[in-house]
């Protein structure tokens, strides 16, 4: 998902078009874009954006630099950055990354791990050899390539309900980060007693609308539509409040 996402900068380019030379430096508001052949565009916005991509394990850094349509472009691409807008990440792991279409899901972005980066100019950039379709431009850690994804939800094995505002709901660390996510919930005979799409840690132990009463429980939380799943027991301890 994105996070923090205000437009700063925008580009608005024509009808009559946008004509950049080969080998020509064409520069908007920190992005660099050298071409090497003739490139024309026209009808296009390019915008640049303080928003966060987030990853299972690590995020991205705080610039985004979008298209409002996809481009095809061949040459050097890339574009200057702050130390604050590093987000946590160390620039000598930074590479490029893109997709072919606006979105808001990591699962889109390509990873260019031969990417450039020159931290005394805060510059990121990668030389394009062959034609490549993109939307979405901005910059995440190598060390955020999903070898081992999900390891980073820890889920809760007790819930105590009774609106002390400790332990009133079922939380799953981290559950943000993966919003293309179902839970479904079974008492111990193997009833369905609860389930949703995008569990947000806001689940009280209740069933229908109703309070379920204590016991162990079995759930199966689905991540990134199916992709994944992690299960396990959970109990619903009835304390009194104090």
């Amino acid at each position: 998902m994105f996070i923090n996402s205000t437009v700063k900068a925008q580009l608005n380019i024509g009808s009559d078009g946008l004509f950049v030379g080969n080998g020509t430096v064409f520069y908007t508001d920190g992005l660099t874009i050298v071409p090497s052949n003739d490139w024309k565009v026209n009808n296009l916005n390019i915008m640049q954006e303080s928003s966060t991509v987030i990853w299972p394990k690590f995020s991205s850094i705080e610039r985004m630099y979008r298209f409002s349509r996809p481009i095809v472009f061949i040459g050097e691409l890339g574009f200057n950055y702050q130390d604050v807008a590093l987000n946590g990440n160390e620039e000598k792991n930074l590479v490029l990354a893109y997709t072919k279409a606006t979105s808001n899901n990591y699962n889109d972005f390509n990873l260019v791990k031969e990417s450039s980066v020159n931290p005394a100019q805060k510059y990121i950039s990668q030389l394009f050899g062959t034609a490549t379709n993109f939307s979405d431009l901005t910059a995440v850690s190598t060390e955020s390539s999903l070898t081992t994804p999900y390891t980073d939800l820890e889920a809760n094995n007790m819930i105590t309900p009774n609106g002390d505002g400790i332990n009133d709901t079922w939380i799953v660390k981290n559950i943000e980060q993966y919003p293309n996510n179902e839970l479904n919930i079974f008492d111990r005979e193997g009833r369905l007693v609860f389930t949703t799409i995008g569990y947000d840690n806001s689940w009280s132990g209740q069933s229908n609308s109703s309070p379920l009463g204590e016991g162990t429980y079995y759930y199966i939380l689905y991540i990134d539509s199916g992709k994944a799943k992690k299960s396990g027991f959970l109990s619903i301890v009835k304390e009194k409040k104090n």
